[in-house]
C-alpha cells in the first residue's frame, strides 16, 4: 500500500514540478525580454513554447531516474535535496544545449540560457521540499487515511514502529499494538489492544482499517485465519517480510514466470544490456589509453627506470577475476626487481619501491597498463580490485561476503578506491569497508555511477589521497 502511495505521490511531484518548471521558463522570457527589451524575446513565442515544454521534459526524464532510486521525498534532508536539485537543473541545462547546438537557433542567447539556470535550481530546491509535503497533506487525509494495528511479536513490532513512524505523512496512523504478552504494557508508546486471539474485537474496537503482521508463524493455518478475519471486516493485511531480520542479512525479491525467489544480492549487471552499456564505456575509455597515452608512458617509465632500477618495464602477476577465474594483470614495474617477497602488500616508505616508483604509485600511473586487461575484457575500468588468491583466501576469513566481489569483473578503480579506502590493508575493518563498498557498487551499478566513479578518480589522481603509496 505504502509503495503505491509513494510511486504515486512521486508522479504527482513530477507533474507539479514539471509544469511549474515550464511556467517559470515562460516568466523568464518575459522577465528577460523586458530587463533586455532590445532581445526581442517575444517576437518568438511559439519558440519559447517549445522550449518551455522541452524544459518540463527534462524535469520528467530526471524524474523517472530519481523513481528508479525509490528517493522518499518526504523525508530528504538538505544536502539530498540540494544533489537532486543540482542534478535536475543539469539535466535542464544539457537538454537546452543540445538542442540550441542542434537546431542553430540564434533567438535564445547563452545570457539567457545561463541567467534562467540559477532561477531554475531555486525552483527545484523549494519545489522539492514543498510540493510533496502539500501533495501528501491534500491526498492522504479523510477516508485515506489508514488506521493501522500492528501485530506480531513485540521484537517484530517495536522494529516496525521505527520504520512506520517515517510514513505518518503517507496516512498511516498507528492505533494499537496486538502481541502475546503482558497486555497492559504499551509498545513504543502505542496502546496494547489485546491478544492475537480476539483480533477481530480489536479491530473493530479502534475502527482499524489495515492490519500489518509481522514476525507471524509461517503457517498456513495461522496466516488464512489473520487474512479471513481482515477480509471478514473489509480491512486490509500486510504481511511484513521478516526474512532479513530472521536471517541476519539484506534480501531481494523477484519474479521470474510467476515464480518467486529470495536472492541476497540485487544484480543489475545480469542484464545484456547493462554489460553492453558497461562494456562501451570501457572500450571508449580504454582505447584512447592504450593508444595515445600508453606509449609516451612506457618511454618516460622506461627512462625512469633505467635510471633509478634497471629491469623489466611491466610487472604482471596472476590476479583473481571474475568467478574466480586468474588472469594476468599488467601494472608499470615501481619495485627493485628481483623481489623476494611479491605477496607482501605495499607499505609507507617500503623499501622494496624505487624513489620514481613512489611517485608513480602515488598518481597512479603504475595502474595505466591494466587498460590493456580492460580491452582483453579480463577487467572493466570500474569495478573491485582484483587480489592475488592468496589475499582473497584470506580476506574471506575476515568476511563471509567478500567472495561476492567476484561475480562481476574487476576493476581499475571502485567505489572503494574514491572513498579513499585503498593501500595497506592493516586490520579487519579495512577489509570489511572496502568489500562493502564494492557490494554497494554491485547492487546499485548503474551507467551514472560507473561515470561519477571515473571522474572522481581522475580528480584523485590530481589530489592523491594520503593512503596512496
Amino acid at each position: 500500500m505504502i509503495l503505491y502511495r509513494s510511486r504515486g505521490l512521486q508522479g504527482l511531484h513530477c507533474l507539479l514540478q514539471a509544469l511549474a518548471a515550464a511556467g517559470m521558463f515562460w516568466a523568464w522570457v518575459f522577465v528577460f525580454d523586458h530587463i533586455l527589451p532590445n532581445r526581442q524575446l517575444l517576437g518568438s513565442l511559439a519558440l519559447f513554447f517549445n522550449y518551455g515544454l522541452l524544459v518540463a521534459a527534462a524535469v520528467a526524464m530526471d524524474h523517472m531516474r530519481i523513481a528508479r532510486q525509490k528517493t522518499d521525498f518526504l523525508n530528504l534532508s538538505f544536502v539530498q535535496n540540494c544533489g537532486i536539485s543540482l542534478r535536475q537543473t543539469l539535466t535542464v541545462l544539457l537538454l537546452l544545449l543540445l538542442s540550441l547546438v542542434a537546431f542553430k537557433h540564434q533567438t535564445m542567447s547563452r545570457e539567457f540560457v545561463f541567467s534562467f539556470i540559477p532561477v531554475f535550481f531555486l525552483l527545484a530546491l523549494v519545489s522539492n521540499r514543498l510540493f510533496p509535503l502539500w501533495l501528501a497533506r491534500s491526498v492522504f487525509s479523510g477516508n485515506y487515511v489508514q488506521n493501522t494495528i500492528l501485530l506480531g511479536s513485540r521484537r517484530g513490532v517495536a522494529r516496525l514502529t521505527e520504520w512506520l513512524s517515517t510514513k505518518v505523512l503517507y496516512g498511516v496512523k498507528l492505533v494499537g499494538v496486538v502481541t502475546e504478552g503482558p497486555q497492559s504494557e504499551p509498545v513504543d508508546g502505542l496502546p496494547h489492544l489485546g491478544a492475537i486471539a480476539q483480533l477481530d474485537d480489536h479491530i473493530r474496537k479502534v475502527s482499524a482499517t489495515q492490519v500489518i503482521a509481522v514476525d507471524v508463524p509461517h503457517s498456513p493455518v495461522v496466516v488464512n485465519h489473520l487474512a479471513n478475519t481482515c477480509q471478514r471486516r473489509g480491512v486490509r493485511l500486510l504481511l511484513a517480510n521478516d526474512y532479513e531480520l530472521m536471517l541476519g542479512r539484506r534480501i531481494s525479491m523477484t519474479e521470474e514466470d510467476g515464480v518467486y525467489f529470495i536472492s541476497f544480492h540485487r544484480e543489475p549487471l545480469e542484464s545484456p544490456f547493462s554489460r553492453l552499456l558497461k562494456r562501451t564505456v570501457d572500450l571508449l575509455v580504454a582505447l584512447p589509453v592504450v593508444v595515445f597515452l600508453l606509449p609516451v608512458l612506457c618511454v618516460v617509465v622506461w627512462l625512469l627506470q633505467r635510471w633509478q632500477s634497471p629491469g623489466p618495464l611491466f610487472f604482471q602477476q596472476l590476479r583473481t577475476g571474475m568467478q574466480g577465474q586468474d588472469f594476468l594483470l599488467y601494472k608499470f614495474r615501481t619495485m627493485h626487481p628481483n623481489n623476494p617477497d611479491e605477496a607482501r602488500q605495499a607499505r609507507v616508505h617500503d623499501e622494496r619501491i624505487f624513489p620514481a616508483g613512489r611517485w608513480l604509485r602515488k598518481m597512479s600511473i603504475d595502474e595505466i597498463p591494466q587498460f590493456l586487461n580492460v580491452l582483453k575484457g579480463e577487467m572493466s575500468v570500474v569495478g573491485p580490485r582484483p587480489h592475488l588468491r592468496k589475499h582473497d583466501d584470506l580476506f574471506r576469513q575476515k568476511m563471509i561476503s567478500y567472495g561476492v566481489r567476484t561475480f562481476i569483473k574487476p576493476g581499475i578503480t571502485g567505489l572503494a578506491q574514491v572513498r579513499d579506502l585503498r593501500g595497506e590493508i592493516l586490520t579487519d575493518e579495512d577489509v570489511i569497508q572496502r568489500v562493502r563498498s564494492d557490494l554497494d557498487y554491485l547492487e546499485n551499478w548503474s551507467l551514472l555511477l560507473d561515470v561519477e566513479i571515473i571522474f572522481r578518480t581522475i580528480w584523485k589522481v590530481v589530489c592523491p589521497s594520503k593512503n596512496a603509496h
